[in-house]
């Protein structure tokens, strides 16, 4: 039994000397680590040297509190200013023809004040087409019977009966009638519609020119179109300055404070202030909608750059009354990640950078106005945000 104890020991040792005698390979340390995974989604911490700090131009920013004024964003709508468009009507019945330059009219065309945009050749009345008819009509009778005088004298002349003059002031008859007969048949040609550029040219015409300078916005009539005293033609809209139309709830109007200024933006800027136009406020028509219980509110901006045209669609940033306490930092250092979240780099540590997450309320003047996600006094990183952002996800200087 002894003997039975001390190789079952044995047998133990030789098992535990094998297997601790090779030597495992040890890996090779990496150049650099971070504290957590690179996933966007979750913070990270970078370290820089001396030399990057420099080298990426890093500045950073306390957050501070501070008042600001309440405002909200609304969907507008650019409509043209009251009494800015024109519509150019026929000032009496006639045939419409192009300018001198032979320039057609098209929407979209520019035209500045005093310019011709086409011309009106002046019909005469009923009374006249039916004066001009009878004057065709006599002067066929007319020419008719001067080819017949033609022909008798010329046989005349040829049998030696007639004389070579009476055949000559037959035939130069002849040539004045068909002349009048050429200049009736053309003004009933003219009268009917069927009037041609050198026949307009001839008749009295009538220069059409632009009463504002602007865009012509929509074409009624088309050149040789024979219009009535009246009938419209173009319309004609500045677009110096425009309107904006805001429908807001009828219940939030006591809120809103109508004496100052709002922002616009295209849909395409609305997270941002760079593009930003200031519009003021104006006494607009007093328009609502009761479907949607809503009023409208009007606003004047100026397009002198051409950035709105009527009918767009934009965003409207409109203030409210009385201020509130908010944590801003300047726009600058807002991320956002492929998800749309916002995001900032804090500097906890000389050389040393946090990404946090934060909830940007709105953005004025340059400022984003946060919700939650830092502290009064936290640093955080403006010039050289982007580069911090491309180096944590390996894309940096």
């Amino acid at each position: 039994m002894k003997h039975l104890f001390r190789n079952i020991f044995l047998i133990t040792c030789l098992g535990i000397v094998a297997s601790c005698g090779g030597k495992k390979e040890e890996k090779p340390k990496p150049p650099a680590t971070q504290s957590n995974p690179v996933k966007e989604g979750d913070l990270n911490t970078i370290s820089l040297t001396d030399k990057a700090v420099e080298r990426l131009g890093i500045k950073t920013f306390e957050v501070v509190d501070q008042f600001v004024g309440n405002s909200r964003a609304f969907s507008g709508e650019v409509v043209a200013t009251p009494g800015k468009i024109i519509t150019v009507t026929a000032p009496v019945a006639g045939q419409l023809m192009a300018s001198r330059n032979g320039t057609q009219l098209a929407p979209g065309q520019q035209v500045t004040k005093g310019q011709q945009i086409a011309r009106l050749v002046i019909l005469p009345s009923e009374r006249d087409l039916l004066s001009v008819q009878a004057d065709v009509t006599q002067r066929e009778i007319q020419y008719n019977t001067a080819v017949e005088k033609v022909k008798r004298n010329t046989l005349l002349f040829e049998e030696q009966a007639g004389s070579l003059r009476a055949k000559q002031e037959a035939e130069a008859e002849l040539a004045g009638i068909a002349a009048q007969l050429r200049v009736a048949r053309n003004r009933l040609q003219l009268l009917k519609g069927n009037t041609s550029q050198a026949l307009a040219d001839r008749m009295s015409t009538l220069n059409l020119e632009a009463p504002i300078s602007g865009v012509i916005q929509k074409v009624y009539s088309s050149t040789s179109q024979v219009l009535a005293t009246a009938a419209p033609i173009v319309d004609i809209v500045s677009l110096q300055t425009l309107w904006i139309r805001v429908p807001v709830y009828a219940g939030d109007e006591a809120q809103i404070n109508a004496r100052e200024n709002a922002f616009v933006r295209g849909l395409s800027d609305a997270g941002s202030s760079d593009n930003a136009v200031v519009a003021r406020p104006v006494t607009g028509p007093q328009t609502s909608d009761p479907l949607s219980t809503s009023i409208d509110l009007y606003y004047e901006v100026d397009n002198s750059k051409g950035n709105f045209r009527p009918g767009q669609r934009i965003s409207v940033t409109l203030p409210y009354k009385g201020t509130q306490s908010a944590l801003v930092v300047p726009y600058s250092a807002i991320l956002y990640d492929i998800s749309g979240g916002t995001w900032v780099y804090e500097n906890t540590a000389p050389r040393t950078f946090i990404r946090r997450r934060v909830n940007v309320s709105r953005v004025a003047n340059g400022m984003a106005i946060l919700q939650q996600g830092l502290a009064i006094g936290t640093k955080v990183v403006t010039d050289g945000a982007a580069e911090l952002f491309g180096t944590e996800f390996g894309g940096g200087k």
